[in-house]
């Protein structure tokens, strides 16, 4: 199990940060420079949901697959701050880098520029190949290796861990005090894994193999067609329509391994210093759906696309008992894996 920090006697730092989802303050925490991010209140929110998100506990579980992938991400550590399990991010600005997100690049873009189904400047543009094209001739972007591979590698883990908030405003570059640019880490990653899923919705999965099913295909991006229409993004990556994206998920493919994201799953106490940090049900609940998603998703879409390639095949402790097919009537502590020790392709 990690360690779930106690940081109620932590300093405030004096650094503010942005965003709307939920309360951030600024601490001190082991000589550093740490954003704190509460669990959001639903109280505006319609239909069950609990009255706090599991958000915090989304964004390390989100943050540590991807560093379990090899991608570069911001470090977070659990904790508590003020009664509330929080999650506390190494603010990787400091002490002298300035983050830059992509929808300000965007911004900088001369909407003479031929090509873009919307004016290029349109930093909120989410059309899927205006955004691939902007990668290509924002001048910033075109100076650093790897920016492509990163977005592509976002697209798909952030399909994996049905991150359904990435945008525009959400990855970036970071400029030092010399004007140099270089790949922000990835960060952001809270509205991952169903955070606003009820103890009873749990339960109520947990009990219904389809409802499995549905929650493992129900992921979403905000990127849309050249005619507005929104992107599936298992539909995509299964499409082979985009070789970039065909070879992200062959990275994802080739690094991998369920047993290895148990044994992180596992690693979430659900009780510290006297609250409760997952609801009862959550670690089963997210193996079954990560299991299903992986397995009839990632797997099938691979599988389809290199059809003379062998499949890849992982430990066989690893793989869980198959679920039943659906009935048609119905619709950083030391224990924690550093990296997932994939099964190669």
């Amino acid at each position: 199990m990690i360690d779930i920090q106690d940081f109620e006697s932590c300093e405030t730092s004096g650094q503010f940060y942005g965003g709307n989802a939920g309360r951030k303050i600024g601490l001190v925490w082991r000589a550093g420079d740490w954003l704190v991010k509460f669990p959001g209140t639903t109280r505006n929110l319609q239909g069950s949901v609990p009255s706090y998100t599991t958000a915090p506990v989304s964004e390390w579980l989100g943050s540590h697959v991807y560093a379990a992938l090899g991608i570069p991400v911001h470090e977070t550590v659990l904790g508590i701050r003020d009664g509330r399990i929080v999650c506390a991010c190494r603010d990787f600005t400091f002490p002298d880098s300035r983050l830059v997100n992509f929808h300000d690049l965007k911004n900088s873009l001369s909407d003479d520029e031929p090509g873009f189904t919307e004016d290029a400047s349109t930093g909120s543009g989410v059309v899927l190949a205006d955004v691939r094209s902007a990668i290509h001739r924002i001048p910033v972007l075109r100076s650093i290796d790897g920016v492509s591979d990163r977005f592509w590698d976002m697209f798909v883990v952030d399909a994996f861990i049905r991150n359904i908030d990435r945008n525009n405003t959400n990855w970036g570059v970071l400029r030092n005090p010399r004007g140099e640019f270089s790949l922000a880490p990835v960060y952001d990653n809270g509205n991952s894994f169903n955070n606003k899923r009820t103890d009873s919705g749990i339960e109520r999965r947990l009990a219904n193999p389809d409802l499995i099913r549905q929650d493992a295909l129900d992921v979403r991006s905000c990127y849309v067609t050249d005619r507005g229409k929104p992107i599936a993004p298992l539909k995509y990556l299964a499409s082979g329509q985009d070789e970039e994206c065909t070879k992200a998920l062959d990275r994802f493919m080739e690094r991998y391994d369920p047993r290895s994201f148990h044994d992180l799953l596992g690693s979430i106490p659900s009780m510290s210093h006297g609250l409760t940090v997952v609801p009862d049900g959550f670690h089963e609940y997210h193996r079954r759906v990560c299991d299903y998603r992986y397995e009839h998703a990632f797997m099938e879409a691979w599988r389809d696309l290199h059809p003379t390639v062998g499949v890849p095949s992982s430990p066989e402790a690893s793989v869980p008992e198959p679920l039943p097919d659906p009935d048609p009537s119905v619709l950083p502590s030391s224990s924690v894996p550093t990296c997932f020790d994939g099964p190669g392709m």
